[in-house]
């Protein structure tokens, strides 16, 4: 914006300047050529008044004077032409007739009408000025006298003239832009790249800082609105999260006294069995709301982590419930970022219960990919499952789980998965909340990340871009130690 409004300032001020400037230059043109015009006209006309028209030879009798003529000027060749149009007396040259503008003005002036002046000489026009005046006695034309005059002096000062109109015009533009317009834009401009900043952190999910209010008056208004709306947001947020915080609180001990006594019974009684496990899915999902209540928040701390080392612990532990059906790849060299502690291996944990719940004998691949270098570095941790035997599907959960696909799964159904409590219906008598994805996505969100979940025909994939760096878009705190060296 900064640069469109400088360069929009620029141009109106040199539109303005060459408004000036064009006149001025276009005047000094036009009297350059009337100036030139009327010297060799007048001249013109005092060699026609010496023609003595009862001598045969009189006009001949002009050259010497015609030729001195010329050498004083330098520039002009000048003639006498008979009212036949035949040359009767020349100066030093005679002057070319091959023209058409000089044929035209010789036949002008024996009809009695002498050359005007032209409109202007331009350092572009390089053809010479032709003056011609008729010479007559009484009302009886007796020929004409006729001068080519170069135009080159004339036409180098209107250049140099213009060319000293353009140079202090573009210092005159320079000088405004710099004493000006640079400021005036600046002044316009910063309170609009101040408040696109806060309305990018207030949708980071941070509360943004006071700003100074300057500018124009109708910018400092709308900081002003901006300021009242990020307040009541930042309210809307902190109630939300408190109402569900104390709503979580008061669940938790009548839940945890519930399963107590459950457990009891379900000693004694076996039909109290699915009770229980009720009420353990209760349990999981009232923590998983209290997780979707956190995202966006600034109470994660983000450490320096290696990416495959976490990766490796969360494999060692799984390897088990697999049975050898793990295919790893790209976790061998050292993957240092700075994230939560927890993330990563929340995602493995969430996406590998998954793929056992929903497809059981279906090897799963994990891959961890490194793009670009320095601060745009980001690791892509890829989890694809074949689906199963039966069932031959995958659902990704989070701390809990959420349901995903099997074989059958459609394009459509996959872009649905991550929503919250969204469950396939084919996977309703599977434990699970519907929460573990829409948890995954948004603490992958907060820490700079993306997810993408689509099916892969047969079985599921699921895409994990992390940064190795926070950027200023993520909400989690700032680390309290340097990222380690590679």
């Amino acid at each position: 914006m900064r640069r469109r409004l400088l360069i929009l300032a620029i141009t109106l001020t040199a539109a303005v300047l060459t408004a000036l400037i064009a006149p001025l230059v276009t005047a000094y043109a036009e009297e350059r050529a009337v100036t030139l015009h009327e010297q060799r006209l007048a001249a013109a006309t005092r060699f026609a008044a010496l023609v003595d028209d009862s001598a045969s030879g009189a006009p001949a009798l002009l050259g010497p004077d015609l030729a001195r003529y010329d050498a004083v000027t330098g520039s002009t060749r000048s003639a006498v032409i008979g009212p036949d149009g035949s040359t009767l007396a020349f100066g030093a040259e005679a002057p070319v007739g091959s023209d058409p503008r000089y044929d035209d003005a010789v036949q002008r002036a024996l009809t009695g009408t002498p050359t005007t002046a032209p409109s202007a000489l331009w350092p572009w026009r390089t053809d010479p000025l032709i003056v011609a005046t008729p010479i007559g006695r009484d009302a009886q034309i007796l020929g004409a006298v006729v001068m080519v005059v170069d135009t080159a002096g004339p036409r180098g000062d209107v250049a140099t003239r213009l060319a000293v109109a353009v140079a202090g015009g573009i210092a005159l533009l320079a000088l405004v832009a710099f004493l000006v317009g640079v400021p005036l834009v600046a002044w316009v401009v910063r309170p609009v790249d101040q408040l696109t900043e806060r309305v990018q952190t207030l949708a980071s999910g941070r509360r943004p800082g006071a700003a100074e209010h300057a500018g124009p008056p109708e910018l400092r208004r709308l900081a002003t609105s901006f300021d009242e709306m990020a307040r009541a947001v930042e309210y809307s947020r902190s109630q939300q999260r408190d109402l569900i915080a104390d709503v979580s609180h008061q669940l938790a001990n009548p839940l945890t006294a519930m399963r107590l006594r459950l457990d009891g019974l379900a000693a004694d009684d076996p039909a109290v069995e699915p009770v229980l496990a009720e009420a353990d899915r209760m349990a999981r999902a009232l923590e998983g709301v209290i997780e979707v209540s956190r995202a966006g928040g600034h109470d994660r701390r983000r450490v320096p982590v290696d990416v495959a080392a976490q990766i490796r612990e969360r494999i060692a532990l799984w390897e088990p419930l697999f049975d050898g059906r793990l295919r790893v790849t790209g976790i061998e060299t050292e993957a240092p970022a700075v994230l939560e502690e927890d993330l990563v291996p929340t995602i493995v944990d969430t996406l590998l219960d998954n793929a056992a719940k929903y497809a059981p004998d279906s090897p799963v691949e994990i891959t961890l990919e490194r793009t670009g270098t320095g601060d745009a570095r980001r690791y892509v941790v890829t989890v694809r499952d074949h689906g199963g035997p039966t069932d031959t599907g995958s659902s990704s959960t989070g701390p809990t789980d959420t349901d995903l696909t099997d074989t059958g799964l459609t394009d459509s159904e996959a872009a649905e998965l991550g929503e919250r409590f969204h469950r396939l219906p084919r996977h309703a008598d599977v434990d699970g909340t519907g929460l573990g994805l829409s948890i995954l996505v948004l603490r992958v969100r907060d820490a700079g990340g993306s997810v993408v979940i689509e099916a892969a025909h047969p079985g599921l994939r699921c895409v994990t871009t992390l940064p190795a760096r926070p950027g200023p878009g993520t909400s989690a705190a700032n680390p309290d130690a340097a990222l380690p060296a590679r």
